[in-house]
């Protein structure tokens, strides 16, 4: 799986605190808290997340909430914003670019005493936390009797393919201002999602004989609540998807163009690509019906091709190959690979 790596930023710093009986205090322990993100070429997430760094070439805002013992809502839903005169992400309101307004700095300090804490951070874009945090939908960390607030964050009634967001997730557990060298604490985001996407060619003939009209798949899963739990040694990605056409669907995967001229066998990569990447829940796969013409007949046609039956994983692209033969069309094969196109082995078959 393709993780993006952030790094959280302790900002160095004192604190002068007079007593009763005039002596003078200097604590060392209550830094700013800041953000230093990066995103190298080799993990970049297609198609939103593009460019060298988060800061610089990306408008993304990270959602955090932290937690610490006596205290498991020390800090809620935290919206962190990045300002290019500092070259890190800062505490800020919530308002913005996106959301409406211009970022304002708003220092958030880690707790007295060294106490740990444990961290828990969603990286979206602008247009993605207005459109998850709004109703139906909404994103709502644990309260304190279900682990504080960086135990858990759900996103609710999230519709997949109408609001089509790269959400990332990351924890850090067990860390305190001292905890690393120059205060850094370093945060590995994951991707929540899953992406599909189709290319095609004619196997035996010229291209311009098959005009692809139409794909969809049949009964996606692509409306639930996502719940990322961090009460566990493991982290975890639970999506709770209700039965009903209100969750499930046929739904539509956009082409590159609105019709579709299937190329020979020859052409390039890019010239095969038939679909956009969709971003889906992970599930296991659907199959897929076709809208198609054939050069110089009357009506279009329709087939469903049943896809190899793969568990699509958060994090992994699946490209699913068609080819057009004389003996039919059929899907030659499945393309795994992490986000940024690096092959990956674990594309387990699920039993019919």
């Amino acid at each position: 799986m393709s993780n993006v790596p952030f790094r959280l930023t302790v900002m160095t710093g004192c604190l002068a605190l007079v007593c009763a009986c005039a002596r003078t205090l200097t604590v060392t322990d209550t830094p700013e808290l800041s953000l230093r993100a990066a995103a190298s070429a080799s993990v970049k997430a297609d198609p939103e997340l593009v460019g060298a760094s988060l800061g610089t070439d990306n408008a993304y805002v990270i959602l955090a909430s932290v937690s610490t013992t006596g205290e498991p809502e020390f800090l809620t839903g935290q919206l962190f914003t990045y300002y290019a005169s500092e070259a890190n992400w800062q505490a800020s309101t919530a308002s913005g670019p996106g959301i409406g307004g211009s970022y304002t700095h708003s220092p958030v300090y880690w707790p007295l005493g060294r106490r740990q804490v444990d961290i828990l951070a969603l990286a979206l874009k602008p247009e993605a936390y207005a459109a998850l945090t709004s109703d139906p939908g909404g994103i709502a960390f644990s309260d304190a009797a279900h682990g504080g607030a960086a135990g858990g964050v759900t996103i609710s009634n999230w519709d997949t393919c109408e609001d089509q967001y790269d959400v990332m997730c990351a924890v850090k557990n067990g860390q305190s201002s001292a905890s690393a060298p120059g205060g850094t604490v370093p945060l590995v985001f994951q991707h929540v999602l899953a992406l599909v996407g189709f290319t095609a060619k004619n196997a035996s003939g010229d291209d311009g004989i098959f005009t692809i009209k139409g794909l969809t798949f049949n009964g996606l899963a692509y409306k639930g609540t996502l719940t990322v739990d961090n009460s566990a040694t493991v982290l975890g990605l639970d999506w709770d998807v209700p039965a009903g056409v209100a969750y499930r669907a046929d739904k539509t995967i956009p082409l590159v163009t609105p019709e579709f001229s299937v190329p020979d066998a020859g052409a390039s990569e890019s010239d095969i690509q038939c679909t956009d990447h969709l971003l889906v829940i992970p599930q296991t796969s659907c199959p897929v019906t076709m809208t198609y013409h054939v050069k110089n007949s009357i009506p279009d046609l329709t087939c469903t091709l049943a896809l190899p039956r793969i568990a699509w994983k958060a994090g992994h692209k699946y490209i699913y190959n068609l080819e057009f033969r004389p003996t039919g069309i059929c899907v030659s094969n499945v393309t795994v690979t992490d986000w940024d196109g690096t092959p990956v082995d674990d594309a387990a078959i699920v039993s019919n």
